[in-house]
């Protein structure tokens, strides 16, 4: 009798220890799923986002959004900045280009300087969001008034304007009519739309052949913390302000034309 208990008690033990295991691997699994990774809204899914906000075709919408990357990539591979009315500016740093992985005087690959300070990796390509679209995002730039007027100032002068008119001359290349200024228009305000709910939900935002828009497994937005840092004027340090970003990441095949 006894042993017939300690047995029971034996498997009783045994059989909540194996179901609180795969209790607790469900739980783990679905916290994962909740909460691990972040969406992505691919090139397909933007068209269609366009197309609904702007009120055109998806045909309308493609070939739009087409124009665009094809007028920016074309830009930055001649070496001039470019920016897309209402979104950023994009160029191209000059210590890239043609050099691909050399820096500055005194930085070497592998992420260090001359001093063994942590020098930050650039992308190919720089971002830099427009007035309206940072205010839409709600960013907050660490130097408030003085960054959004850089960013704008970037916009305003960037050796390429994308706006409607652009978009649909682009749009002529390769089809018998292209989109009227106004469609472009359109199309142009459902990219940025598209764009801002996509960020705002947390999504990354990708664009095949192009380009990325994405920080981390948090959010699309990223926020940059205070940090110190130093004036490579004068070598004397610096506080930098802490300020929320939107990233972009060249794409594969933007870096190799930049590069």
């Amino acid at each position: 009798m006894n042993t017939n208990n300690a047995a029971e008690t034996t498997i009783s033990r045994r059989t909540v220890l194996v179901r609180g295991a795969v209790l607790s691997a469900c739980l783990g699994a679905g916290l994962a799923t909740s909460t691990g990774g972040v969406a992505a809204m691919n090139k397909a899914e933007l068209i269609e986002a366009m197309a609904s906000e702007a009120g055109v075709s998806g045909a309308d919408a493609k070939a739009a959004l087409d124009g665009i990357v094809r007028a920016a990539t074309a830009a930055l591979t001649n070496g001039d900045s470019v920016a897309v009315a209402g979104f950023g500016a994009f160029s191209v740093p000059k210590r890239v280009g043609k050099r691909a992985g050399a820096g500055r005087a005194g930085e070497s690959s592998n992420g260090f300087d001359g001093k063994g300070n942590d020098v930050v990796e650039r992308s190919p390509v720089d971002f830099d969001a427009c007035p309206e679209f940072a205010a839409a995002l709600d960013l907050t730039p660490g130097n408030g008034d003085g960054r959004r007027a850089e960013a704008g100032s970037r916009c305003r002068k960037a050796d390429v304007l994308i706006d409607a008119e652009r978009i649909a001359r682009e749009t002529r290349m390769g089809r018998h009519a292209g989109l009227s200024k106004a469609d472009a228009k359109k199309a142009l305000d459902g990219f940025t739309s598209a764009a801002t709910k996509a960020l705002k939900k947390g999504d990354r935002l990708s664009i095949a052949d192009f380009g990325s828009f994405s920080v981390s497994s948090v959010s699309s937005i990223s926020k940059r913390s205070a940090r110190t840092g130093r004036n490579p004027q004068t070598g004397k340090e610096i506080q930098i302000a802490a300020k929320r970003v939107v990233k972009f990441k060249a794409g594969a095949e933007l870096s190799k034309a930049v590069n």
